[in-house]
């Protein structure tokens, strides 16, 4: 029986941080039922240098067409996109592009294949949202809000299948080691905690900044590429002002993740509404979470799927102030407590959100969009 010939898509493999959990699916996908490819716009980065160094079949074509051109532009552009990807032969073209542009979707469907995409944000105000989803075949849905809000339409909930974010065990997983600790200059006895997310207003590292200056012997770890450089500047301000310029610290983009995570006590992520935004399933609190590392994150969507507060981590009302320092006092004032919280997480990222089980599901979409 033939193949399945699936096209898993993003614009560039350097700035789009779904890169690794698609590589993750890809590798992952039974080959003897499928032929996974990846497809990138433009090359680079050290993800695409793993592309290449494991031999995985790889198209670089454009395939987005650019921003601010009219809808007839547009369709123009995506019918001479398509041409260099017919001759491929793609049956399913999976993307993972974040944004609401469609022209990708003409693309696929010109091409003879059909267009899928995941739903990774909590974003729908946008009319192109709508055509890219009416355009779809399906749509993977990340987190079980959007499932019963925008998604929920007559139109749209035959198209929705529901398939939430998986981590891979084998790199992220408890263990003892304070090198992270160490390197970073945090005392042994202090209590430790990160937040790895970029530096933009939607992460609100802002609330995150201040409760931590409510608290003593706390130290702060901010791992992420910094996006909004006048936020960035914001902060460094605030630090300053709030006097914690020896207790908070800015990593950039931490490679070994799962080696930090291990250090901390606590993991947060502070997301706010700012703009809509809310988070769709936080790869973050995920590998917090298989790391055996406390979670304390705001009651947004997406986090709510992962997080419940008292069970499997603590949740406080976005932009609370007060409500964050108390989760990052009950470290010193109720020891134990974080830490059956974290066992409980732990066990439910076994339970629900393997990298294999998330594997698994899109198999069976694919296998049944496919008649296979």
């Amino acid at each position: 029986m033939k193949k399945i010939k699936v096209l898993f898509t993003l614009p560039n493999l350097v700035t789009a941080g779904s890169g690794r959990e698609m590589l993750n699916i890809v590798e992952r996908l039974d080959k003897n039922v499928f032929e996974a490819w990846v497809g990138v716009q433009e090359v680079g980065g050290d993800l695409f240098d793993e592309v290449i160094a494991k031999k995985l079949p790889v198209v670089v074509q454009p395939f987005l067409a650019e921003e601010g051109l009219n809808l007839v532009n547009k369709i123009r552009k995506a019918k001479r996109f398509a041409k260099d990807f017919k001759a491929l032969d793609f049956d399913i073209w999976q993307s993972f592009n974040w944004s609401s542009d469609f022209s990708e979707a003409f693309v696929a469907r010109w091409a003879g294949a059909k267009y899928v995409y995941v739903k990774k944000s909590m974003n729908w105000g946008r009319k192109a949202w709508k055509t890219k989803s009416m355009l779809s075949t399906a749509i993977v849905a990340r987190n079980t809000t959007m499932m019963e809000t925008f998604l929920a339409t007559k139109n749209l909930k035959r198209k929705v299948h529901f398939i939430p974010g998986g981590v891979d065990t084998d790199v992220f997983k408890p263990a003892f080691n304070m090198s992270a600790r160490t390197e970073l200059g945090i005392p042994e006895k202090a209590i430790m905690l990160c937040c790895i997310a970029q530096i933009v207003r939607s992460k609100d590292q802002t609330t995150l900044i201040k409760a931590v200056a409510k608290v003593d012997n706390v130290y702060l770890v901010l791992a992420g590429a910094a996006r909004d450089e006048a936020y960035k500047k914001e902060l460094d301000a605030l630090i300053k002002k709030l006097g914690v310029q020896d207790r908070v610290q800015f990593t950039g983009a931490y490679k070994d993740v799962n080696k930090l995570l291990n250090a901390c006590n606590g993991s947060v992520l502070p997301t706010s509404n700012y703009q809509g935004h809310e988070e769709g399933c936080p790869v973050s609190v995920l590998e917090s979470m298989a790391a055996g590392t406390t979670c304390i994150v705001s009651d947004v969507a997406g986090n709510r799927d992962l997080i419940q507060n008292g069970k499997t981590g603590m949740v406080f009302k976005p932009e609370h102030v007060d409500g964050l320092a108390d989760c990052i006092r009950d470290f010193t004032l109720k020891p134990s407590y974080p830490k059956e919280l974290a066992e409980r997480a732990l066990d439910k990222v076994y339970a629900e959100y393997t990298i294999d089980r998330e594997v698994k599901r899109f198999e069976d979409l694919y296998k049944k969009i496919m008649k296979y």
